[in-house]
């Protein structure tokens, strides 16, 4: 019994002294950014972390290099690790999983607008089609469907939903270093651009309306209904699911 207990002191006496050698090579890693105590038990405490969370040894070292220039930087300021990234798990699932790009968040908050503007679209003209199958019968009962036929409405919608969701973006203000929403395009660029969405869109209108009918065929106006229906209510769940801001809804902005 004795024996096994000092084979335990033993291999406990080891690790401590692992520990201590890991601790001091890490050390002397972080030496040459001159941080402050606390900065270097982040330090620490963050490569732990990595390791833990399965972050590949290869991206390590890049990752430690980025958080210990961050630190230099937000001492010189006064800030602490806490303030710049909060915990070290915090900090390591950041690094582990990072925010997109802004140029990435451009082009998916596009895509969304695009995709949350199509469905509103396409509510919007199939109701107003089932409106008028009421208010103006013999117009819908014409021989040719133009606008009124399922194809037009579809790539008015798709295409109306992609010009607004650009000229939305275009038009969006950012934050600046002050943290202030500002508006960075000037007032001949939003003009125009918003010129622009409107004829291009006009144009589609007009040109999808010249479709023939065997492409473009008129639905049954209670299948009008249902599809405005239907493409309301998935509007509804998509901007919740994915939380879209924007858009024919208004834009919140989040703080």
């Amino acid at each position: 019994m004795s024996e096994e207990r000092a084979r335990n002191a033993a291999a406990g006496q080891r690790q401590k002294q692992h520990i201590k050698a890991q601790r001091q090579a890490q050390d002397n890693t972080f030496s040459e950014y001159h941080l402050t105590r606390k900065n270097e038990e982040f330090m620490y405490q963050l490569n732990k972390q990595l390791d833990r969370q399965g972050v590949a040894s290869e991206k390590q070292p890049a990752m430690l290099k980025e958080t210990a220039e961050q630190l230099v930087a937000g001492q010189k300021k006064g800030k602490t690790a806490k303030t710049l990234f909060g915990t070290p798990t915090d900090r390591a699932k950041e690094l582990k999983h990072p925010k997109p790009s802004t140029q990435h968040m451009t082009r998916r908050s596009i895509k969304l607008l695009a995709i949350d503007n199509t469905l509103i679209f396409l509510s919007i003209f199939t109701f107003m089609y089932f409106l008028m199958f009421w208010l103006s019968p013999l117009a819908m009962r014409s021989s040719r469907a133009g606008s009124s036929g399922i194809t037009a409405i579809l790539l008015v919608a798709i295409l109306g939903g992609i010009l607004y969701g650009y000229v939305a973006m275009q038009l969006q203000p950012t934050r600046n270093k002050d943290g202030k929403w500002v508006q960075t395009k000037p007032m001949w660029f939003r003009v125009l651009t918003v010129a622009f969405g409107l004829v291009a869109w006009l144009a589609v209108y007009m040109l999808v309306s010249l479709l023939p009918n065997i492409v473009n065929p008129r639905l049954n106006r209670w299948v009008y209904l249902i599809i405005a229906v239907a493409a309301f209510v998935g509007d509804i769940v998509y901007r919740r699911k994915y939380h879209v801001t924007g858009g024919f809804y208004g834009n919140r902005r989040r703080r």
